[in-house]
């Protein structure tokens, strides 16, 4: 009573000196106590029991009870209070829900164990020729036999390629993905049937049963247990059904629907045979020993001479390599995972940063509520009891949501994750997920329940039940409190420049990648993959059925070109070939990947002719062998003059003796992505190997100046009006398959852009808030200004100075730290490196004008700001 009686004597002085009479300002401190007592008798009535200091109980039902009554207290609040518990509780979830998603992704594919037994010690081998890795498969039937001998780091070695087949027996022909394995592949991964049985050796030369996947063995047949022994055919051959595997331990991905023996034959002479291989190590032996000892293994192995060149694109011993099947099938996508799971720690560090603006700002309103609290006898841990319970409650809260939110966006993101992300199928919300999501919620809630309590720790009674809601005169910038949202504006500023920039850098990328020049034009065209087995075709008919085919689609109106290849742009794998090259100085040894085409094929798909011409109809198997080249082949091989060397045909068009007359070449063709490097190729026209081997799968395209997918049903009617059971596979657009091909870097620019703009969001919010309730603790100081000549423009130059000064310090932090961790993205940059000062230079200006823009209101209040009412309120 004493200090609350000499706090009004200070009052009373203060108004004398404000040249009130003496009836003015003791009317004044007298309005002042009536206010004080008609707070604390409503907080009374509103607060009740819990204001008052209980007699002793029972610790746990007094902490009980306690405790109920907070959280009652607390949900009163925040409906009394409904914008701001949307306004946070909305942010909190954007952040968590974003941080649970890609922590859900991140521990799906790079984390969680494998389905196999024991998977930890699955290997992927790969085998190298004098440092030069394989252009397709992995291994060799050089070294593979080495390894099967009585090996001491592994205890089994399997080998699979992948390929396609025409499914038929059970309902309309369709093409599936299958996997030929060597018969110890279900024995290495430890796999069991669900039904019947897996391969064994005589399987392996017996040649002719298929296990089905048991989704295939669902769709197809009704999940009948009866179906093994059924005869089934692929691509035209039958096939007994011996065994279902189940779906989770399908190998390599579930998209695999079937499985045929695999027959891998020692190598002879110049013949060597690509596949993949995988091994599962002895339990203690390390994938640095199996590697070791494969290649000791393999050095004894023949060389094939120039087939390893064309394979590998050089010689020399053989050197194995063993990676942890996990890393290998998740190391494209490591790193961009990794890179988008810190943005989105960075997002909720934001979205936390934000709300504790708002709860710092909150804490300094309830002054006179937490010192009424005390004064009514509330102690300390009290009343942080019930500001933390408040936080946890809006906390939990947001949690919820975000954890919901999550699972919408789980849901969503497994259909728009591009094919060949690695294990799609293993992602889920499971325990773990919301485990992770429960403890973020919980983080952020106490971290926010503490900065009220941390700024109400040390109240002083009589000066907060005096405080008006103001700042004295000077000290609206001074205080702990207002240092500290200066420090998060900064640090919002720092985060969302972080996330601009890496944001940028990754969609010009993106739009350098959809721009880049391939060496063809993929307008317009529609393509269709064909297969035509040697067991189902021979030579002859293939011929045939593809010039019937390419007649039936150049005569329809809308086409402008049908054509063939053997190889298309943006589908990996593709076959090389190696010869010696006689020239005037000395024998050369190329190494180049040969082509069949149509003649029109170079129309087809934009290809550029830069010098001699390409093929015509003439050009037939009764015509001297031509054969076009790329630029990289001439200026490699050919020099100055390539028009008018020979080069041999190959390809088996009759012996290695017939040579053709390069007649043309054209422009480079990047055949994967825009930023692999052109390799040296050879075209053949298909119509000079009538009756002759001929590629076993070709692909149609369809040029037209409209909308190439209107022709997807004329095509299929095409292929069925040649041959009933021809099935027509991967029918697409080719800008669809260059988008699928860029796929992965869309979705990394599409993720990380929404991190950035709902950060830059956020960012502008907080400053708006911080900047609107700065300016409210500084009306007086604001007013006297005003009051002592101050103009408008000086009051609006004052806080837009302010905001820029802050903004400048984020910015410059924000930037640096982009200096270091764009180098985590620079990999998948194409076209633009991480330092690129225009993305940098952008990303200022754009924080700047949002900075600013977030200031003008508060600056515009602030100019217009009431002396005479701002120093009496």
């Amino acid at each position: 009573m004493e200090e609350l009686a000499q706090h009004a004597r200070a009052m009373y002085d203060a108004a004398r000196a404000e040249g009130l009479s003496h009836d003015e300002a003791d009317e004044r401190v007298t309005a002042q106590l009536d206010r004080w007592r008609r707070d604390a008798a409503a907080l009374r009535r509103k607060a009740g029991r819990a204001l008052v200091v209980e007699p002793p109980q029972a610790a746990t039902s007094t902490l009980l009870a306690g405790l109920t009554q907070d959280v009652r207290y607390a949900g009163r609040l925040l409906r009394r209070q409904p914008r701001y518990a949307l306004l946070v509780g909305l942010t909190m979830a954007l952040g968590i829900g974003a941080s649970t998603l890609l922590f859900s992704v991140t521990y799906g594919v790079l984390v969680k164990p494998l389905p196999w037994p024991h998977a930890d010690r699955l290997v992927l081998l790969k085998e190298a020729r004098g440092g030069h890795l394989p252009r397709f498969g992995s291994f060799s039937n050089a070294a593979y036999p080495a390894w099967r001998e009585n090996p001491a780091t592994i205890e089994g070695i399997a080998g699979w390629s992948q390929r396609t087949a025409t499914f038929a027996g059970a309902g309309d022909p369709e093409r599936l993905r299958i996997i030929t394995a060597s018969a110890s592949l279900f024995h290495v991964l430890g796999a069991r049937p669900l039904i019947g049985s897996l391969f064994d050796e005589k399987d392996e030369i017996a040649d002719d049963v298929v296990v089905l996947s048991e989704s295939l063995w669902r769709q197809r047949f009704g999940a009948d247990p009866h179906v093994l022994g059924r005869i089934v055919r692929l691509d035209g051959q039958p096939h007994r059904i011996i065994g279902v595997l189940p779906d989770d331990l399908a190998y390599p991905d579930r998209l695999t629907r079937a499985w045929v023996p695999l027959r891998i034959m020692p190598t002879s002479g110049n013949s060597l045979s690509m596949f993949n291989a995988i091994a599962r190590l002895r339990p203690g032996a390390t994938t640095a020993q199996a590697a070791s000892e494969g290649t000791a293994r393999g050095r004894n192995a023949p060389d094939a001479g120039m087939t390893t060149m064309a394979i590998f694109g050089g010689s020399g011993p053989i050197e194995i390599s063993a990676a942890p099947l996990r890393e290998a099938l998740t190391a494209e996508v490591r790193r961009p995972l990794v890179v988008l799971l810190i943005a989105s720690g960075l997002l909720l560090v934001i979205a936390t940063t934000n709300v504790a603006g708002l709860q710092l700002a909150r804490a300094t309103t309830r002054y006179r509520e937490m010192a009424i609290r005390a004064a009514l006898g509330a102690g300390g841990a009290r009343v942080a009891r019930q500001l933390l319970v408040e936080g946890l409650l809006l906390g939990l809260a947001a949690g919820g949501a975000g954890l919901l939110l999550a699972w919408l966006l789980h849901r969503l993101a497994r259909p728009v994750l591009p094919a060949d992300f690695p294990r799609v199928n293993d992602l889920s919300m499971d325990t773990t997920v919301v485990l992770f999501a429960l403890l973020v919620s919980l983080s952020t809630s106490i971290v926010l329940g503490l900065l009220p309590v941390l700024r109400v720790r040390r109240l002083d009674l009589v000066v907060s039940l005096a405080v008006d809601g103001t700042s004295p005169v000077g000290a609206g910038s001074r205080s702990r409190t207002a240092q500290a949202r200066v420090l998060i504006m900064a640090v919002q500023v720092a985060i969302a420049s972080v996330l601009l920039v890496g944001a940028s850098l990754l969609g010009r990328s993106f739009v350098a990648l959809l721009n880049a020049d391939r060496g063809y034009d993929p307008s317009g065209i529609l393509t269709a993959r064909l297969s035509l087995p040697a067991s189902m075709y021979t030579p002859e008919r293939r011929y045939a059925m593809v010039d019937q085919i390419l007649t039936r689609l150049a005569a329809m109106p809308a086409v402008s070109a049908a054509a063939l290849t053997s190889e298309l742009p943006l589908t990996p794998g593709g076959s090389t070939s190696a010869f010696t090259l006689r020239s005037r100085d000395a024998v050369l040894t190329v190494q180049a990947s040969p082509r069949i085409v149509s003649p029109r094929s170079f129309a087809a798909l934009g290809i550029r002719v830069v010098a001699g011409r390409g093929f015509v109809e003439s050009d037939t198997d009764t015509s001297p062998p031509v054969v076009v080249v790329n630029r990289v082949f001439a200026r490699r091989y050919l020099g100055n003059s390539p028009l008018g060397a020979r080069l041999p045909m190959g390809l088996g068009y009759q012996t290695d003796d017939v040579e053709a007359t390069v007649i043309g070449v054209i422009d480079d063709v990047r055949y994967l992505t825009a930023a692999d490097s052109s390799q040296p190729e050879m075209y053949y026209s298909y119509r000079q190997f009538k009756g002759r081997v001929m590629v076993p799968v070709v692909t149609l395209l369809v040029r037209t100046d409209g909308d190439p997918r209107a022709l997807r049903l004329a095509l299929r009617a095409a292929v069925r009006e040649t041959d009933e059971g021809l099935v027509p596979d991967a029918v697409a657009t080719m800008e669809d398959r260059m988008l699928m091909s860029i796929a992965r870097p869309r979705l990394y620019a599409i993720l990380l852009g929404g991190f950035a703009v709902f950060a830059l969001v956020v960012a502008a919010v907080g400053l708006f808030g911080v900047l609107s309730y700065g300016v409210a603790q500084r009306s007086r100081e604001l007013a006297v200004r005003t009051a002592l000549g101050a103009r408008s423009v000086d009051i609006v130059r004052l806080v837009l100075g302010h905001t820029l000064a802050v903004t400048g310090v984020g910015l410059a932090a924000g930037l640096l730290g982009s200096l270091v961790l764009t180098r985590a993205i620079g990999s998948l940059l194409y076209g633009i490196t991480p330092h690129d000062w225009i993305t940098y230079a952008g990303v200022s200006i754009i924080l700047i004008v949002v900075a600013a823009g977030a200031s003008f209101g508060p600056a515009r209040r602030a100019a217009h700001l009431d002396p005479l009412r701002a120093l009496r309120t």
